[in-house]
């Protein structure tokens, strides 16, 4: 969270947030938050989930394209969280701040179960990953907007990509360079039905919770049109990112073999278009690196330390993020 952010953060807004829902601001319990505010609240028997984003980060009209996407998978028989209405019968809301900018709130049904960690991960829960996004990807196929929505934006226009020369500092010029190069190889990649759509793009271990083996997938703040090969990059990156490097390739073997026999299940993804996947890792690699700068002390935070220490180099030489052979998990579903 940005720094003049947080200092627009009031307990005003909070108070605000909270009325929206019936409640007091004392109703609502922090739990947690990277790029936006956080709250979780009860109500009756259920527990909901409270999203506070500044305008900064996202628009309202962005906010509202996310809940219009929201409500087709969901319609479609997607598994997701659902967003909730304010007591205005209004699915997001808008509080002004004093130097013209806003916060947006919108609030969802909390998702059922418990977080996955890659100890708990079963078989199933990993051949059930796969089966969740590709049935996302097949339904997004068939997605357009409803009369009033604007069209949600590509994955090239997200902001850390478009403003990365604002918050690296001039020593990593040639991570700029990277991430430039990266970006020009996946544009170079031609859209398709069968390999380009509005998609989650954040899928990973933080964003879904399990219950028996089955997902309930939140969190589509960073939903963008985007290449489909990017969405199985990102499972594969974020359960191994962080991992001692002897282990990387037997985690990432045991995930890929169930994941994509449940993503081929549900979609067809041309194999083409599959094996354009370390490019995604790589582009996850800078991304990450970037947002860490944004957000993070990195002299003081530790998370940020050991990550640019294992990761800077090998971005600025072009080292794969992992050497996987790739076409054996798409080989062994077909």
């Amino acid at each position: 969270m940005e720094k003049f952010v947080k200092e627009l953060f009031t307990e005003e807004i909070l108070d605000k947030t909270a009325n929206f829902y019936g409640l007091s601001k004392e109703n609502l319990k922090p739990v947690g938050g990277f790029e936006n505010y956080i709250y979780g609240f009860a109500k009756g028997e259920k527990s909901y989930i409270v999203r506070i984003s500044h305008s900064s980060h996202r628009t309202i009209d962005e906010v509202k394209s996310e809940m219009d996407f929201l409500y087709y998978l969901a319609k479609n028989g997607a598994n997701v969280s659902m967003p909730i209405y304010t007591i205005n019968k209004q699915l997001v809301e808008q509080i002004d701040c004093h130097d013209g900018s806003n916060f947006i709130v919108c609030a969802f049904t909390k998702a059922e179960g418990e977080a996955p960690s890659r100890q708990n991960a079963t078989d199933k829960l990993y051949y059930n990953y796969g089966k969740t996004i590709g049935m996302f990807h097949r339904i997004t196929k068939e997605y357009k907007e409803s009369k009033g929505i604007k069209k949600r934006f590509t994955w090239d226009k997200d902001l850390i990509i478009t403003n990365a020369h604002k918050y690296l500092p001039k020593e990593d010029a040639n991570i700029l360079k990277r991430l430039d190069e990266v970006v020009a190889s996946i544009k170079a990649i031609e859209t398709n039905k069968d390999n380009y759509g509005l998609i989650h793009t954040d899928v990973h271990f933080g964003n879904f919770f399990v219950k028996d083996d089955q997902l309930t997938v939140f969190d589509f703040d960073d939903c963008a049109y985007h290449y489909f090969a990017s969405d199985i990059a990102i499972a594969l990156y974020y359960l191994i990112f962080m991992a001692k490097e002897e282990e990387q390739h037997d985690y990432a073997n045991r995930l890929m073999t169930h994941f994509m026999e449940g993503y081929l299940e549900e979609n067809y993804l041309p194999k083409k278009d599959y094996l354009t996947i370390p490019l995604f890792l790589k582009l996850r690699e800078i991304i990450l690196y970037i947002v860490i700068h944004r957000t993070l002390n990195v002299v003081e935070n530790r998370f940020a330390q050991v990550f640019i220490n294992r990761y800077r180099d090998r971005i600025i030489n072009n080292i794969p993020f992992i050497d996987l052979d790739l076409e054996k998990f798409f080989r062994n579903c077909r």
